[in-house]
This record gives C-alpha cells, structure tokens and sequence, in this order.
C-alpha cells in the first residue's frame, strides 16, 4: 500500500493531487487564522466600547467625588451656621456620587484587575465619612479636637482615596489606549500568510505550465484574485479602523487627559484654600500658588490640541481670575482678617465661586471630549464589523476555486 502510495505521488497526477491539497489547505488554514485574529479585534474593540470606556470615566468620576467630598467637608466648618447644613448636605451627595461610580466600576470590571482597588476604595468610604462627621459634631459643639478629626479626614482622601482612585483612572486609561491600538493596527501575520498563499498559488501554476503547457489555470488565477482581495478587504478597514482609534487615543491623550488633570489639582487646590484656615503647616502657600500655576499650564496644554476649545478658553479664564483673587490669600505679607479670607475660600452665597467655574467649565469639556474619544472607538468598532465573516468566505472562495482548476488536469489522466 505504502509503495502505490509513493508510486501514486511520484507520477504527474499524484503531484497535481498534492497540489490541490496544498493549495485548498493554505486557503482555508489562511482563512480559519483571519478569522480567529480578527474576531480577537473585534472583542477588544467590544471591550473597550462596552467595559474599558465605562470604567475610565468611572475612575474620573471616582476622583472628583471625592476630591469635592474633601474640599466640601472642609468649607461646611467655615461657613456661618446657616450654610453649613447645605455643605454638609453636598458633601453627602459627594460620596453617594462616589459610591455610585465604585458601583458602575466594580459591575463593569467583573472581577478584572481593577476589582481590588475598587474594593479598597469602597472599604474606605465609611471611615472617611465618620471621620468627617465626627469633626462637624465637634465643631458644632466647639471642641478642638474637631480640627483633628477633619485633618485626619482630610489626609485619608488625600493620602489613599485620591491616591487610589488616581492610580485606578491611569490603569484604565493605559489598558484602554493598549486595547484600541492593538486592535486597529495591521495584522502582520495575515499579510505574511497571506503572501505564503499567494506563493503557493503562483508556484503550482508554474508547475502546471512545464507540466501541461497551459499559460494559466483559471481556477489557481481566481484563487489568487480572492486571496489578494481577501488581504486588501482587510487592511484598508482596519487602516480606517486605526485612524478612528487614533482619533480617539489623541482626544483622551492630549486633551482629557490633561484636562482631567487640572481639574484633580483644581479641586486640591480648593482644599487648600480651606486648610490654610483650619490646620495651617509650612509651604501651604506656596502648594496653593503652584496648583494654580499648574492648572493653568494643563490647561494651555489642552488648548493646543484641541478643535473645539469655548469651555476650555472659559476654564482659563476662571482660572486667570482665580489666581487674581487668591493673590492678596497666597502674598506673604497678606494682612487679611479672618473674616475676608473665609469669604475667599468659601463658596459665596449667591453664584458659584471662580473654583467651582473652573471646575464647571473642565468637566463640561472633559465630558465632550470623552463622548467624542467614545464616539471615535465605536467607528473603528464599526469599520470592522463582520470582517472576520467576509475574509473566511473570501478564503473559502479561494479553496474552491484552487480545487475547481485543478480537478480537469487531474481528471486527464484517467480517461
């Protein structure tokens, strides 16, 4: 059986037998690879619209609850007894913003990477406010060790929430930025299989000319255009793809992120204001006067990338009027009574204070341009949906076009 076998593959039609085996199987070996390679981008991309997206703007919304929750629960101590109960009421509504973002990330990540940190975070929460709400009954009831009870506060969401919840949003910022790049860049290992294909078809139609005489086999002729179409109907999608994620990348890059930033060192800054009355240290002005200069630098940072830039230009120029106003709070000859420097730090009764604009304006912006980031990621979703389907059909094509040349040159042999 062995030596038939070889007998067999050794004459012109067991060759041309060999042929059409190889040929089909590069095929098909070729489309069952796209197909799995692609699907792969497909469910990145489906990640990153449905889960990764989700849970870096819950990160964001996790920092600013609980950086308002901060500097929140350090004014309602400062305010006359009227408006401290509307402070303490925002500072509640704070954390349950807080904890409804831990909610949103923990049912997103399902167990993922981030679980851990979410949970630390929210094992967090109920210390932090009893800490807080146990300073304001001190307060109230003018014992001094309120002081101590809102600094440790206040240095448990700066020290470990904030911390926490800044480390959460660059985790998900990088995994995100990870997953949309690897799923919109070409496949090398399609093209190269690909090219491995189209070798085989060029070389058994060489073999078929010296062996035949026929200039051409239709069948290996079709086989090759459907292998050429099959990697063109790849990359020019997955280019667009990319130029989409690309898109999306940039905007979270260059301008949310930045953006994000100032708004974090906005709300910091805004704690300060109200712990230069409370528990003042050494180089509390000077941390106040580079928040500010800090936040104006992001800010100028964003402005240069951006197309859209209104909220941007208006969070510049709350933040220019800010610093104006802080100026006689940061001087180091400043002879402000205790009075005016509440007034300065604390929201006003009527209208919103130049923080809080500045706050307003980067989180009107940083939410454009999220949704904008967002929209670019479901195109690029979006050019390669169904690709995988097409490519294996295309292949599949080709396998049956190779096996339908090849089938009349064999069969001339057996008649």
């Amino acid at each position: 059986m062995r030596k038939e076998l070889r007998a067999y593959l050794r004459r012109s039609e067991g060759k041309l037998a060999m042929i059409a085996a190889l040929t089909s199987v590069s095929a098909l070996l070729l489309g069952l690879i796209g197909l799995v390679v692609l699907q792969g981008r497909q469910n990145l991309l489906d990640d990153a619209v449905e889960r990764r997206g989700v849970l870096t703007s819950a990160a964001l919304d996790i920092y600013r609850a609980f950086a308002d929750a901060d500097a929140t629960s350090l004014d309602a101590v400062l305010v006359n007894q009227q408006r401290s109960p509307q402070l303490q009421q925002e500072f509640r509504e704070n954390v349950f913003d807080a904890l409804d973002a831990l909610r949103t990330a923990a049912e997103r990540d399902g167990g993922g990477s981030a679980a851990e940190r979410v949970q630390r975070l929210t094992d967090l929460v109920p210390q932090y406010v009893q800490l807080v709400e146990t300073g304001w009954s001190a307060a109230r009831e003018g014992h001094p060790v309120a002081t101590s009870y809102l600094s440790q506060a206040s240095f448990l969401a700066r020290d470990k929430i904030l911390e926490d919840a800044a480390a959460l949003h660059r985790e998900q910022i990088t995994e995100l930025t990870e997953a949309q790049s690897d799923a919109s860049s070409q496949s090398w290992t399609i093209w190269l299989l690909g090219l491995v294909v189209l070798g085989v078809l060029h070389w058994s139609n060489r073999f078929l000319f010296r062996h035949t005489k026929r200039r051409y086999n239709t069948g290996l002729i079709v086989a090759a255009v459907l292998t050429g179409a099959a990697l063109v109907v790849t990359a020019v999608p997955l280019l667009i793809s990319s130029g989409h994620a690309d898109d999306s990348i940039r905007n979270r890059e260059q301008v949310v992120a930045p953006l994000a930033e100032a708004r974090n060192v906005g709300r910091s800054a805004d704690g300060n204001e109200a712990r230069l009355l409370i528990y003042p240290s050494v180089g509390d002005k000077e941390a106040l006067k580079n928040d500010l200069a800090r936040i104006a630098e992001l800010i100028t940072e964003a402005q240069e990338t951006a197309t859209d830039r209104e909220h941007i230009d208006q969070a510049a120029d709350a933040t220019r009027k800010w610093t104006d106003a802080d100026a006689a709070l940061i001087a180091t000859d400043a002879k402000l009574t205790y009075p005016d420097t509440v007034a300065l730090v604390t929201p006003p009764e009527q209208g919103r204070s130049t923080a809080e604009l500045v706050d307003e304006h980067l989180t009107a912006a940083i939410s454009a341009y999220t949704t904008a980031s967002a929209a670019s990621t479901a195109k690029a979703r979006a050019w390669i949906s169904g690709l995988d389907v097409v490519f294996a059909l295309l292949m599949a094509g080709a396998a049956i076009a190779a096996l339908a040349g090849l089938r009349p040159r064999i069969a001339e042999y057996y008649r």
